[in-house]
Parts: structure tokens; C-alpha cells; sequence
């Protein structure tokens, strides 16, 4: 099998569908190799039975007008639902709101009272790790109260061994004098303090599909096919060889777009030692994501909760009728529950059965989910989630993509095309600029 086009696009999650879209829209010639058996990625609603739940929680908010009129107009009039946050921290058996509010504001304010400014490693004038911007921003009482123990078990490094970069790009330039100003009237634009976001009535899914239904021509995207070779010539990348049921085959371009992970695409140009060195730096964390059918239980108020205890084994639970009631069956309320692991270790491996009986067990051993039962489960495994940014990691993604900038026809775009951690509006944003190169470079 030998297909031609002009671009060749990596992936089909939401970066890859994004781009494939806007170069349509500009009458390009694209084809889309997606290595799983369906599209959308990580912002996929799977289908189980009579149930549908997201791989996470995913919700849809925006900084730039443009984007959240796109993402309205894929959904269509009326297909869209508007929430006001609801998140909250479990700890130490109890529930704290998140982000702070009036009314329990002051149990975050108490570990900074006493905040001073000391013993902070610097790098050229900025914090190096998490832990040195989380003091020099909040203080170390802030850091051990709420922030020690939820990224040990997140990220599985500690504090000490996270660039702070996760810090600057997730909560941004806040200072004490701005998270008390939050309590009483939101004014820092910081995204993870947003108090209200869409989400598509049937899911996260539902974007995803809506970017898919555009594409018509189903020969323009070939899924469960696992690329093997990327083949070079003169500086540029010029045909893609995978495997699809068995069966070999060659797809040919002129310019291409990944968005498939970068330690993955980097494994695909064979014969380059300094790539392959560098992409060995290039680390990961995995997620297991666990969805109970319960019944008998009253839901939560909250949208979704964090659980920083190290006795508990998930990080995150959604309460899945919050999001959307067409997700929930009637007599049920559910939960997925996540679990950040490495792929391959001993949480890995462990059977689904074992998995869910063990989240349904710590669950229960909370107070305000006793009682309920276990009517089904499903466990998906996520091994390239997050981009895995512990201190240091800038000279191993740079060395990358010093290396992949040889190859002049060559686009890397979103979370995990470019090993960045961004949110949703972000990498529909890249797709765009990624889309953009590639056409200028066309003509």
C-alpha cells in the first residue's frame, strides 16, 4: 500500500484534528496516521455499555475570544454546557475548596502566615525547582501543607526534582498579595483559577468528533496503524512507513506535522545518534484511569476532586453527573477515579479486575462515598499523559529539537509533539500556528 499527499499529518487527538481542519479549510491534500484503533487521544469519551466517561477531567476554558467561538461553532448551537467550577481537595478527612474561597480562604492563608524568604536555589535569578517557587511565591509552609505530597504521588519525583516551569506555566506569576486578593474578587487571569468553563453536552468527545466529522473523505485518516520508519533525504523527511493489521505500507509528503509523542517520533529516524541520546532524556508519566458504576450514593457537589493523602491511590476523581447528565445512566452515579504510574511498573501491570477493586476499596473507605456499590468498571491505560517536566529536562527537549530542526518540511505541535504542558486552548492554538507553517511553506 502506497499513499501520496502533501501533508502527513501524526496523530489524530485534538492537536492533529485541529491542524488537519485548518488545512483543510485552506484546500491542502492531508492524511492523518493515528497509531490507536480510534481517534481523539487523550480527549476521548469512551463508550462502555449503556455508559460514557472522559479520560479525565477535561473541561474547556479560554484566554482568547477567537478559539472559544470555534470550539462553540464545532459543537453546534445548544450542544454546549456552561459550569461553574466546582473543585475541591480531600485532606485529612476533609474537603477544602480549590481554589480558595471566602469561606475557607483562611485555612490556606494560616501555612503562610509565618512565610519567609530564605534557602531558595536560583538559576540565573529564577527558581530552579517547584520547591524553590512555591517558597519564594507562598512560602514553605504553603508547599508542605498543600503541595509536598500531591506531586510526590503525581509526578512520583518530589518537590526538589521539579522544574519550576510546571509552576509558572500551570499557576503563573501569583504572589501571596494575589492569592489573598482571589479570595474576595478573582482579578490574577490565572487559568487554574478559572471559576467557570464549557463542556460539550455528551462529553470531551464531542470536540473531537465534531473536528473529525469535518474531515469527509474517510481515506484521509488510517487508524491502528503504527508507523515504523521515517525515511530523510537532503535535510527533510519525505515517507513514512507503518504497519496496519499485518499489512506494510508507505505514505509520502511533502511537509509533515507530529503531534504524536516526541521520544516516539524521535525513535522513528533511525542512523541519528545524537537524537536518539537526547530523546533517552525525555521522560513521561502514566495514567490509569479507573471508571466505577456505582450505585446507591449521594453524588458530590463538586465537579472534581483532588486527593493528596499518600494512603489513597488516585489522584483526581470526577463526579461524572456534574459534568453532564447524559454521561449517567438513570440509578447511577459514577466516578472515574485517575492514577498516575510509570508504563510498565507494578500498578501498570496489574490486572483491571485488581485495579478497580482496589480504587473501589480505598473509595469506600471515604466518608462520603461509604455505602455505595460496584455495579461495572472499566480501566483505561494512558502511558504518554503527561510530559514528565522534572528539573533539568529543558537540555534533553532542546538538544531534541535542536536535532529535529535539520529537517526543514518538519512540524511538531502540541502537548505531546512538543513535550509541552499545555491545556487544551493551547493546543488547539499550536495546531494553528503548526497549520499556518506548513501552508506558508507550501504556498
Amino acid at each position: 500500500m502506497e499513499i501520496n499527499t502533501d501533508i502527513a499529518i501524526l496523530g489524530a487527538g485534538l492537536s492533529g484534528l485541529a491542524a488537519a481542519d485548518r488545512l483543510k479549510e485552506g484546500g491542502k491534500k492531508i492524511f492523518i496516521v493515528e497509531k490507536a484503533e480510534r481517534e481523539g487521544g487523550l480527549a476521548t469519551t469512551v463508550s462502555y455499555k449503556d455508559f460514557r466517561f472522559d479520560l479525565g477531567g477535561h473541561r474547556l476554558y479560554f484566554k482568547d475570544a477567537a478559539v472559544k467561538d470555534r470550539v462553540e461553532r464545532l459543537l453546534g448551537p445548544g450542544r454546549t454546557l456552561y459550569h461553574k467550577r466546582k473543585s475541591s481537595i480531600y485532606t485529612r478527612g476533609r474537603f477544602l475548596k480549590y481554589p480558595p474561597t471566602l469561606l475557607n480562604g483562611v485555612l490556606y492563608a494560616l501555612p503562610a502566615l509565618r512565610f519567609k524568604r530564605h534557602g531558595a536555589r536560583k538559576t540565573d535569578g529564577k527558581p530552579a525547582s517547584l520547591k524553590d517557587w512555591l517558597g519564594r511565591n507562598f512560602g514553605p509552609r504553603i508547599h508542605d501543607a498543600y503541595f509536598k505530597d500531591y506531586s510526590l504521588k503525581a509526578w512520583g519525583l518530589p518537590t526538589e526534582e521539579i522544574s519550576s516551569i510546571w509552576a509558572e506555566r500551570r499557576i503563573g506569576s501569583l504572589d501571596l498579595k494575589k492569592l489573598f486578593l482571589d479570595l474576595f474578587l478573582p482579578v490574577s487571569g490565572v487559568k487554574e483559577n478559572t471559576g467557570h468553563f464549557l463542556y460539550p453536552e455528551n462529553g470531551i468527545g464531542g470536540l473531537t468528533s465534531a473536528l473529525r466529522n469535518k474531515l469527509r473523505d474517510r481515506e484521509e485518516i488510517l487508524t491502528g496503524a503504527v508507523p515504523l520508519k521515517l525515511t530523510a533525504e537532503g535535510g527533510r523527511l519525505t515517507a513514512l512507513e507503518f504497519e496496519q493489521n499485518g499489512r506494510r505500507g508507505t505514505l509520502k509528503f511533502r511537509q509533515l506535522i507530529s503531534t504524536i509523542p516526541l521520544k516516539e517520533f524521535s525513535a522513528l529516524i533511525q542512523g541519528d545518534p545524537e537524537l536518539a541520546g537526547a530523546a533517552r532524556g525525555l521522560r513521561y508519566r502514566s495514567l490509569i484511569v479507573v471508571f466505577l458504576a456505582l450505585r446507591k450514593r449521594a453524588p458530590l457537589k463538586d465537579h472534581w476532586v483532588y486527593f493528596q493523602d499518600p494512603e489513597v491511590p488516585f489522584s483526581r476523581a470526577s463526579e461524572l453527573v456534574n459534568w453532564s447528565r447524559n454521561l449517567v445512566p438513570e440509578g447511577f452515579f459514577p466516578v472515574t477515579l485517575e492514577i498516575f504510574c510509570a508504563e510498565g511498573d507494578g500498578t501498570w501491570r496489574k490486572p483491571d479486575a485488581d485495579i478497580a477493586a482496589e480504587t473501589f476499596k480505598a473509595l469506600s473507605a471515604i466518608k462520603m462515598f461509604g455505602g455505595a456499590e460496584l455495579a461495572d468498571f472499566k480501566v483505561e491505560r494512558l502511558p504518554f499523559a503527561y510530559p514528565l517536566l522534572y528539573l533539568g529536562y529543558e537540555k534533553a527537549l532542546n538538544a531534541v529539537t535542536a536535532a529535529l530542526g535539520r529537517y526543514a518540511n518538519l512540524e511538531l505541535a502540541g502537548r505531546s509533539g512538543t513535550h509541552s504542558y499545555y491545556d487544551m486552548e493551547e493546543c488547539l492554538l499550536d495546531a494553528d500556528r503548526a497549520a499556518a507553517s506548513v501552508t506558508g511553506k507550501t504556498g
